[in-house]
């Protein structure tokens, strides 16, 4: 009962905020940054509302498995050398709902000091600052990781006439980002972040040097188009004074040169990318191990000299032993693999993203592959010995 009660509670709340929303954003476009700031207490108000009746029982002893990570929040710079590897997840239900996160964690034994989560660029609310979503993170004791996508098509350009028309805007598009074209967006992120002040991870436009997936990519803009868009973003932010920002490079590995879309140590806190194992599912898929995806690729990302995270981690059941996949990756990354600093779960169950038929990449339901994760994972829970 008072569990359906909270969630009722929480839902007439979010009602009103996305009410909130849309009577806002349909004034007119020169009201953005008091609308920005209006929006901005109304998600604050209606996060701190959620979790309040969560109840304080529970938040307190979530914090506290978290202890450790304190010096990590009060100090986001630590961030850039970490001590231990961060797990983390990224769940299917974000932003909706945490509860996929509390479900992992209660099965594997754990707690996450890392959340992820994944945002657009554009003009819809969901696309601005998520503010409600880091602050459920915050609040939870872990720290927020954001991948966020610029979608350029995704503003209207009727709010915004400065802008190239929607069907060619995505053509040199990174180019127009460098210029400035977007800092009216990218500032009021910035801004919104650096009255946070709290740490996020921010991995940005992500697997730029894939030709097939996202917009951003080689077949609309050169690799100097890219890292020049990268390093404009990343002073905007320096210039809101949004120090509690940690950036991550996240390139394609599995395509040839992704080297050469690197920023510039001055423009980078962390190098990432995937290991995802789609099995034979596809024609251009076949059951990849672990050190087939990564390691292979693991001297040339440490190379940089920066923490390496495994931002989106998983293997399909289909094609191979799964529970090996998981249980040989995990338990090798402190041998062979002590540059990775973190590792972040891939909780999806219905993944369409680049196959025709949706993929399930959760293992909950697997007693046995949980329990093997669960052992794997908790050597890394401890510190590491000394510097990587």
């Amino acid at each position: 009962m008072r569990r359906r009660y909270r969630l009722a509670v929480v839902a007439t709340a979010l009602a009103s905020f996305a009410g909130g929303v849309w009577l806002l954003t349909s004034f007119n476009a020169k009201s953005e940054g008091p609308l920005a700031s209006i929006l901005e207490r109304m998600g604050s108000a209606v996060a701190s509302l959620e979790h309040k009746l969560r109840g304080d029982a529970g938040r307190g002893e979530r914090s506290r498995r978290l202890e450790w990570l304190e010096p990590y929040r009060k100090d986001p710079s630590l961030l850039r050398h970490p001590e231990r590897v961060l797990l983390g997840a990224y769940d299917g239900g974000i932003p909706a709902t945490l509860e996929g996160i509390e479900r992992l964690e209660n099965r594997l034994g754990t707690t996450l000091p890392l959340i992820q989560c994944y945002t657009a660029w554009g003009d819809k609310p969901e696309q601005q600052f998520p503010l409600v979503m880091v602050n459920a993170i915050t609040e939870l004791g872990s720290i927020p990781v954001i991948t966020w996508e610029p979608w350029l098509s995704d503003f209207e350009s009727g709010r915004h006439p400065h802008i190239a028309l929607r069907d060619t805007r995505e053509s040199h598009g990174m180019a127009a980002v460098s210029r400035g074209d977007y800092d009216f967006y990218v500032d009021a992120w910035a801004q919104a972040a650096a009255r946070f002040a709290r740490p996020i991870l921010l991995r940005f436009g992500h697997e730029m040097n894939d030709a097939y997936r996202y917009p951003w990519g080689p077949q609309n803009n050169t690799k100097e188009e890219y890292i020049a868009a990268w390093r404009h973003v990343v002073e905007r932010f320096r210039v809101a004074r949004a120090d509690n920002v940690i950036w991550i490079w996240s390139p394609h590995v599995g395509y040839e040169y992704w080297e050469l879309y690197y920023p510039g140590d001055a423009y980078v806190d962390w190098v990432a990318t995937g290991a995802l194992n789609f099995g034979p599912i596809a024609q251009w898929s076949k059951w990849w191990t672990f050190d087939e995806i990564f390691g292979t690729k693991y001297r040339k990302l440490a190379g940089f000299g920066k923490p390496i995270m495994i931002a989106e981690f998983g293997s399909l059941a289909v094609g191979g032993d799964r529970t090996a996949w998981y249980t040989t990756a995990i338990t090798s990354l402190r041998s062979r693999y002590p540059a990775v600093a973190s590792l972040l779960f891939f909780n999806v169950a219905e993944d369409q993203t680049v196959t025709y038929q949706k993929v399930d990449w959760t293992f909950l339901s697997d007693s046995a592959l949980a329990r093997a994760i669960e052992g794997a994972i908790r050597p890394l829970t401890a510190p590491t010995p000394g510097p990587k």
